[in-house]
């Protein structure tokens, strides 16, 4: 095993050189320490083991094709063949940045329901443009993200084994996020991807595997053999409305068992899907990164601050009341835009476009309790025309009155309407 010491220099493919300052950590394929790179603090993976000259090449092409997505720590340099193997520079990663298992463990937690959907989004448009790019990611698990638990920011690290789509790294990925069919002993690719990233949401969500119920707690020691079964050729999602065999276990399953029935049922009835035993039999099947994307946007939009307790709420709209305080939310005052629906509620922020920057934020009229107010958070002008013509511009930071009848104009793209039902 080559390890690096303090000050000494590794020189770059292309020129160039990193001075070791300090180990920062080491893992099952390598050590990482801080580098200096012309005055710059930066990460180096070091290799403990030098890989074959195949896996040199692509990820020196990696570097050299740039990150698909700034959701990824990406490899920015690599090193030259020395001191019997390599390694690779990459950004550091931010101190306000936790490794997903963190959540899991309830080290850390989320802010709020809004960060934990900025995170979802964030990821789901990270592998939708790696896979744009013609990349597998191969060995998707929740060693791969770093998240700001504030903001819901993602950062996606480990990006070595990226290949082209079609070609094998070597690395098959770990046990508990391969497909079935990789688990059988298949080359991983996009559609092995989509089964992890549909795992990693469900452990995001619900902090808990979706295939480790009563079957998993049963299992006298978990072998070889037992994860073929359990994750490959016999898995069990744990609410399979066909097969209840492998059920969460109360006490050891307290997260799943608490937040599946107050998520909203669509992203429920995903699941269900996307763990069926069709599904997990046919992965060219299995729901694209856009859609995933698609379906956390609408939940967003059912994501309202109760007008009674102050917290954050999902809203179905049969029988809107809050899962916190269990009060009737008045839902009567929305946005309609195109096919969707924004509910306005005092405090409540809206996501026009599908990026996770809030547009708008609902707020109380000061001079008028029972009136509320639309404040522009972008910094674009908008338009509002009331129902008798008159148009109005609505300023960066400015509020607009939340009345029947007015149409907003965002932008260009996005425009929608103020409607009060009982007017």
């Amino acid at each position: 095993m080559s390890e690096l010491k303090f000050g000494e220099k590794i020189s770059l493919l292309n020129g160039g050189y990193v001075t070791i300052k300090k180990e920062l950590g080491r893992g099952g394929q390598g050590i990482v320490y801080l580098v200096d790179l012309n005055g710059q603090p930066k990460a180096l993976k070091w290799y403990h083991n030098m890989p074959d000259a195949s896996f040199y090449n692509n990820l020196a092409n990696n570097v050299m094709n740039g990150a698909p997505s700034s959701a990824f720590l990406w490899p920015e340099r690599i090193t030259e063949r020395q001191k019997g193997s390599f390694g690779y520079v990459m950004a550091l990663r931010p101190q306000n940045y936790f490794e997903f298992g963190n959540f899991l463990l309830a080290k850390k937690s989320f802010k709020s329901f809004q960060a934990m959907m900025a995170a979802a989004m964030k990821i789901c448009n990270g592998f939708m443009m790696l896979h744009r790019f013609g990349y597998s990611y191969q060995d998707l698990n929740d060693g791969n993200f770093f998240i700001d638990p504030d903001t819901g920011d993602v950062l996606i690290c480990d990006n070595d084994n990226v290949m082209p789509q079609g070609e094998k790294s070597g690395i098959m990925g770990k046990a508990r996020y391969m497909a079935p069919e990789i688990v059988a002993g298949g080359i991983p690719d996009k559609y092995s991807d989509r089964f992890s990233l549909s795992v990693i949401l469900f452990m995001l969500f619900y902090a808990n595997h979706p295939f480790e119920g009563a079957k998993v707690v049963a299992c006298p020691c978990m072998t070889e053999a037992y994860e073929k079964k359990f994750y490959g050729s016999e898995a069990v999602f744990i609410y399979d409305p066909n097969n209840k065999t492998n059920l969460p276990v109360r006490g050891i399953h307290q997260n799943v068992i608490r937040r599946w029935p107050v998520m909203p049922a669509e992203l429920r009835d995903t699941f269900i899907r996307e763990f069926s035993p069709e599904m997990l039999k046919n992965p060219q099947s299995r729901m694209i990164e856009q859609n995933w994307g698609k379906l956390i946007a609408s939940l967003r939009d059912k994501l309202v601050i109760c007008p009674h307790c102050g917290e954050e709420t999902f809203i179905d709209e049969a029988k809107p009341q809050c899962m916190n305080c269990g009060r009737d939310v008045d839902v009567s005052r929305r946005l309609k835009l195109g096919l969707r629906t924004l509910l306005l509620t005092n405090g409540t922020r809206l996501f026009i476009d599908y990026d996770n920057t809030p547009d708008a934020r609902v707020a109380v009229n000061p001079q008028d309790r029972n009136m509320l107010l639309l404040q522009n958070l972008t910094k674009e002008k908008w338009t509002a025309e009331t129902p008798s013509g008159k148009v109005k511009s609505v300023e960066p930071n400015e509020f607009m009155p939340v009345k029947h009848g007015i149409k907003v104009g965002f932008n260009a793209a996005n425009k929608g309407e103020i409607i009060i039902n009982n007017q």
